[in-house]
């Protein structure tokens, strides 16, 4: 009897794969960025939520992509918020989520400001020997020009690759 085909995507090529040691921290360390033009924290988590939710869709995950923010809050010159998005595969069992917390400092004079950020991301795979849970960072980019946020999802998409590389085998 001959091996299932896999697709050519590069998450399901990783379940085939040796495992690997995360070479990335997977701490989620608050970066702090000056901007420009700094946005409402709204448009940024809705910006960065849709970014994720495309680098998190396609043929790997079949349970797709969900998304849940949190509501943004305004205290004086600073909004705080976060947006969380999830995909599931059923089989082999794997999890993916992406954190991403956002806080925005403005001058109201100007449209300076500063943005803390964090995000990490985290996939958790039932293996021979149980669950396990790996985390990974995952990078934003705040653009110079106009102050828009970038989710890095090439790097995102290898951080659970090698998420998944590093569980080991799944259960049969």
């Amino acid at each position: 009897m001959g091996k299932k085909k896999r697709t050519n995507d590069p998450l399901t090529r990783a379940l085939d794969e040796a495992p690997v040691s995360q070479k990335k921290s997977g701490r989620a360390e608050t970066a702090e960025q000056p901007t420009a033009h700094a946005r409402p924290v709204g448009e940024v988590l809705e910006t960065l939520q849709a970014q994720a939710l495309d680098a998190m869709s396609g043929p790997f995950f079949d349970e797709g992509a969900t998304a849940e923010r949190t509501p943004v809050t305004k205290r004086m010159h600073s909004e705080t918020g976060a947006v969380q998005v999830n995909a599931k595969r059923r089989d082999p069992a794997v999890e993916a989520t992406v954190s991403i917390d956002v806080r925005s400092d403005q001058d109201q004079a100007t449209e300076t400001g500063r943005y803390q950020l964090r995000a990490k991301g985290r996939v958790t795979r039932q293996t021979e020997s149980g669950e396990v849970d790996t985390e990974f960072p995952v990078p934003v980019e705040v653009r110079e020009d106009d102050g828009a946020l970038t989710l890095g999802a090439d790097a995102m998409r290898d951080g659970i690759a090698d998420a998944i590389r590093s569980t080991g085998k799944p259960r049969e």
